[in-house]
């Protein structure tokens, strides 16, 4: 029996074998010698779930009752309409509502009762973990109810407590109470979150029980879940991964199943029928999505629970008794094995009894223990140690007794009752009752054909009907668990697919069936974004060269929908694995996947398979090779493979190195001596790390087919040779170390050139902080302000062209604000961080300088006298800000945003790329630029010559959605690319070569209730022929941008064909003007078009590959 501070609920056998446990104080939990000094007439009431007025011992506080003293009101209206929050409203299948609410100065919970038989009865309830609320805001007509809890009289159906902000409780606890029957949520009780737990809690009081109690068994478990399901999904996403983990652990019996702890089939069958139940509950009605995806998971390995619990344990005894069997001193056959299998049954009945029972009937037909162990291990994983090694062992070897198969066939349909949960055929039956005629008939037909062909496309459309009967209110567990089962059975007659058997418009039936199955419970807006563009596309003229650009599009777009979504499913339950293991001795071979592993159990998991093998159809469609080259050169050295970058930040390579990896995020640094990157990350051609390999004659590469990059990490360790082929493919072989000269690879000991920066004007004492355009002047200021300035000279030669207004923060501006007296403390940190990086010795990876300096600088940093009023006033004069628009808000965010840009000096990309150019940090000067955010429909990169070959006059073009710093970033997938013949200025180009459409997942978008003004970096060491130093230094926007995930289902680039040549056409002939405008130097180009109008941000000499 459950005991909660003040009641104790019916029904609830927890206490029936008692688990001693380490604090008696615990709500959840009392010792076996309480329950045993229980009178008879005490047992009988509970047995019939009447509850004593007044329990015959107290538990004490917990903690300290509150004091704060505030007026409740019950039921009464708002005589003063007031602003309320919506905190929380559960709905539960117990005819109780329970919303939770919010004003400036009060919470307010509100009980609805919906079910009419719970009406004019008593709330019983406390707070926090069962302590008497304050008198001060017991609504009128309270009573004490014991030491734990009080009794407050309902009125119809609904009650209201009010409690003050200031030093309200965490949580309302209640159960109700009408006469003698009681109504406690299945035996939980009732919660209120108020100020939802954090995980930390949760995890403590979980780790503690598993880690350290002496009793503890599977039903103490589910009795723990039981009571803590409230608290978890109100803590969130965490909260509910947190159970997750636990409970699956659990089914995979890497935590304790019996520990000195004994309880009867009935009662273990009641707590899994609540838990089952309650957790079902969850899955359709909690909040948070995250919180009902994993309350389903956890559902799926859970025992049904229900059934007849005492049949498990009288069951056995009645086939015993029927067959003359031995039982204890009852003569009969003797056989040790059922005698041991019924103790266990008696006393510790679990879902592995199911496999027992399996594997028992297996051996009856055979006569082969053979049999008997191989049923045990394929249906349950139960080996024979584990089978030897419970509390109750099972040693004893069966004796063969055909005569039994029927008997047991009938109990293993009685075990499966309650203890299995997603399977198909007792999942049907169980909830038979609860669906229609015509959908019952239909799964029913799935189940008796299902190996046929059809099974799976039916699956998706049962389940799609199904999805009603289980989302309703007060739906039945066996429903769920119908679906969840339904759901597992798609998966394996997907993966048993021999995928290499089907044609390519197969297997993009196949991609569509696994998006529309995962639609149903999956509650993903990138994986249903996915869908509808594969329905879209699986719409149009299939397999030529266009099509096929178009499905690849939609397959890199899908897997980092997919990607999404399952890294965060695993980031949530790895961490969680990791801390069981240390307070479990888990073994790690079971906890170093475990995040893998759940995500490979997902359904939808199967679409990286289909994927996989659906790519190298489209490339070939397309005439694309399996290789994207970036950068191009020769390269050779040792094979070094790595799943990112991020562990060689800083690090000068012993020799020349190739790297393999998995992934590019486009923040890292190439080190020293590394001659070639190859990767199955997506990156775009014009990618600031892209650009950085270029300069530094780095071959930088992206292999899209899985199984050929898979074969070329069998060459780590190995020294190999690395060439670009003819036809645009990466050609990776080993190669004698001996025989490799200097010269025996083009490009491989080739090292970007070491330069020197030229030193900029400081800013003179009491010359302006800020300048206007008509000021720009070189040595002042860097060369994105300087270009702008000049391209504005001939805006007369580009139509339809804008150019967004800028101030300018000079040279020298940072240096004079740490120099004034009110940074003096902040100066000297400075000097003592800077000391240390000159002090850190080369290839010694990341000082702790540099993390220091980009903190330090925002957070500490004042703006001297006349600052904020000369800011101000320039941004209202160029129009930047509207006059009255200038509030302390925006102030603030400027200062924020202008120093962040000023710290980013001190980037580890940017240290790092300045050291192995051996450039002194002294001799790196920023200037700030200050510009509106030009809110755009699409943003692109231009380069007026050839990234690559660096041929004049051909134009290669990039183009996302939303903001460019998804694209100059490298965000994952691809951007639209193209390349045109630039021809004469303003001619533009007819026949634009389409490369790629665009694959992002993400776009980026201001904010437009925020200020639009971004503050960019504008150092003396950007924007050089000889050093790319493009994306080392930060643009930082006053407001953050806000992903948003795209819908290329409906998208005009993608889809209209007259829309993407026209605005081709006018991005090459942009392409061909500014270059113009700047003499014809080669121009790297950065915009956006924001409705009809095309704006130019930024103009840069391009770095041209020779």
């Amino acid at each position: 029996m459950l005991v909660m501070r003040g009641v104790q609920l019916a029904r609830q056998p927890l206490l029936r074998q008692g688990c001693r446990l380490q604090n008696t104080h615990d709500p959840v939990y009392a010792s076996q010698n309480q329950c045993q000094n229980r009178t008879g007439k005490e047992h009988l009431q509970l047995r019939h779930g009447i509850l004593p007025e007044k329990m015959p011992f107290s538990f004490g506080s917990l903690r300290q009752v509150c004091t704060a003293a505030v007026a409740a009101n019950i039921t009464a209206p708002e005589t003063t309409p007031e602003a309320w929050e919506n905190l929380s409203v559960t709905k539960t299948d117990s005819g109780v509502d329970i919303t939770v609410e919010k004003s400036d100065n009060t919470y307010r919970v509100s009980i609805e009762l919906t079910d009419a038989s719970l009406h004019d009865g008593l709330l019983h309830w406390g707070i926090n973990d069962w302590d008497v609320p304050p008198e001060a805001v017991q609504p009128p007509g309270t009573r004490e109810a014991g030491d734990q809890a009080v009794q407050t009289p309902i009125s119809g159906n609904k009650v209201t407590l009010s409690f003050p902000a200031d030093g309200c409780p965490s949580k309302v606890v209640f159960v109700l109470k009408k006469g003698e029957t009681w109504t406690n949520n299945g035996g939980s009780g009732y919660s209120a979150f108020l100020k939802p737990p954090g995980v930390d809690e949760l995890h403590s009081k979980i780790m503690a029980a598993e880690g350290t109690y002496e009793h503890w068994s599977l039903f103490s478990r589910f009795n723990m879940a039981l009571s803590i399901l409230e608290a978890a999904d109100a803590a969130g996403a965490e909260g509910m991964a947190l159970v997750a983990t636990w409970l699956r652990l659990s089914t995979m019996r890497q935590l304790d199943w019996y520990r000195k702890a004994n309880y009867q089939g009935k009662d273990i069958a009641h707590v899994q029928k609540q838990l089952a139940q309650r957790m079902a509950e969850k899955a359709r009605g909690a909040k948070d999505p995250w919180c009902r995806l994993f309350a389903r998971m956890s559902l799926a390995g859970l025992p049904r629970g229900g059934g007849d619990g005492d049949a498990i344990r009288m069951g056995i005894l009645n086939i015993m008794r029927e067959h003359g069997i031995r039982e204890g001193h009852r003569p009969g056959i003797e056989c040790h094995f059922l005698e041991q299998w019924h103790q266990k049954l008696h006393q510790n009945t679990t879902p592995e009894d199911i496999h027992i029972c399996e594997a028992y009937i297996a051996y009856l037909h055979t006569n082969s223990m053979d049999d008997f162990w191989r049923v045990l291990w394929d249906n349950g994983q139960v080996s024979r140690e584990a089978l030897s090694s419970m509390t109750h062992p099972i040693t004893a070897q069966p004796l063969h007794l055909p005569q039994l198969i029927p008997s047991m066939k009938h109990y293993l349909w009685i075990l499966k009752t309650t203890h299995s949960g997603a399977d198909m055929d007792v999942a049907l039956e169980m909830a038979r009752g609860h669906l229609d005629g015509e959908l019952a008939w239909i799964i029913g037909d799935i189940l008796a054909n299902r190996t046929a062909w059809w099974v799976p496309g039916k699956i998706v459309q049962a389940r799609h009907r199904l999805k009603q009967y289980w989302q309703r209110e007060g739906a039945s567990r066996d429903v769920l668990l119908l679906d969840i089962a339904l759901d597992s059975y798609f998966r394996l007659c997907v993966e048993r697919t021999d995928l290499g058997s089907l044609s390519g418009d197969d297997l993009i039936s196949l991609v569509i069936l696994v998006l529309d199955n995962a639609s149903v419970a999956a509650e993903s807006s990138d994986l249903e974004a996915a869908l509808s563009l594969w329905r879209r596309v699986a719409e149009q003229e299939r397999w030529s060269g266009d099509w096929a650009r178009l499905a690849m599009a939609a397959s890199d777009f899908s897997a980092l929908c997919l990607q999404e979504y399952m890294d965060r499913i695993a980031g949530l339950v790895q961490p969680f694995a990791n801390d069981f293991k240390a307070a479990c001795n888990i073994e790690p071979k079971y906890i170093l996947n475990f995040g893998e592993e759940v995500v490979r159990g997902q359904p939808v998991f199967m679409l990286s398979v289909l994927l996989r093998a659906l790519g190298p159809k489209l490339r070939g469609a397309a005439s694309l090779g399996p290789w994207q080259v970036v950068s191009a050169a020769g390269a050779d050295g040792e094979v070094l493979l790595l799943p990112n970058l991020d562990g060689v930040q800083g690090q000068t390579m012993p020799g020349a190195t190739i790297i393999l990896t998995e992934r590019l995020t486009g923040n890292e640094d190439i080190p020293e001596g590394v001659t070639a990157v190859l990767t199955s990350s997506a990156t775009d051609v014009l990618s600031h790390i892209a650009i950085r390999a270029r300069a530094q004659k780095v071959l930088l590469a992206t292999c899209f087919d899985h199984g050929h990059f898979e074969g070329l990490k069998e060459l780590a360790g190995s020294h190999a040779a690395a060439v670009v082929t003819p036809v645009g493919d990466v050609s990776l072989a080993a190669i004698d170390r001996t025989s490799v000269g200097p010269e025996a690879v083009p490009g491989s000991a080739s090292k970007a050139p070491k330069i020197s920066l030229a030193k900029p004007a400081m800013r003179k004492r009491g010359s302006s902080w800020v300048l206007q355009e008509p000021e720009f002047k070189a040595s002042v200021v860097g060369g994105k302000s300087l270009n702008l300035a000049a391209l504005r000279q001939k805006l007369d030669s580009l139509q339809d062209v804008s150019l967004p207004a800028s101030l300018a923060l000079p040279f020298g501006t940072f240096e004079a604000v740490l120099a004034s007296p009110e940074n003096a403390a902040v100066a000297k940190t400075v000097s003592l961080a800077v000391k240390e990086l000159a002090d850190t010795a080369p290839g010694s990876g990341v000082p702790k300088a540099l993390a220091c300096l980009r903190e330090l600088i925002p957070s500490a940093l004042a703006a001297p006298a006349g600052f904020k009023d000369e800011l101000a006033q320039k941004l209202v004069a160029e129009g930047l800000v509207a006059e009255d628009a200038f509030t302390e808000q925006l102030w603030s965010r400027a200062w924020q945003a202008i120093c962040t840009v000023w710290a980013s000096k001190w980037t580890d990309r940017a240290w790092l790329s300045r050291r192995a150019q051996a450039i002194p940090d002294a001799d790196l000067s920023m200037a700030v630029l200050l510009q509106p955010i030009v809110p755009a429909d699409y943003a692109f990169v231009l380069h007026s010559a050839d990234p690559l070959t660096g041929q004049r006059g051909s134009v290669h073009g990039e183009v996302v959605l939303g903001m460019g710093e998804a694209l100059v970033g490298n965000s994952a997938g691809r951007a639209l690319a193209f390349s045109a013949a630039a021809g004469a200025p303003g001619a533009g180009a007819e026949d634009a070569a389409l490369l790629a459409l665009p694959s992002k997942r993400l776009g980026l978008y201001p904010d437009p209730s925020q200020a639009l003004l971004i503050a960019r970096s504008d150092s003396n060491g950007e924007d050089l022929e000889a050093y790319a130093g493009a994306g080392l230094y930060e643009s930082v926007p006053l407001a953050p941008l806000l992903p948003r995930t795209l819908d290329y289902a409906a998208e005009p680039l993608v889809w209209d064909a007259a829309f993407r040549a026209d605005l081709l056409h006018r991005l090459t002939s942009l392409a061909a003007g500014v270059e113009a405008a700047f003499g014809g130097v080669p121009q790297d180009i950065e915009g956006v078009l924001s409705g009809d109008r095309l704006y130019v941000v930024q103009a840069r000499p391009q770095v041209v590959q020779n």
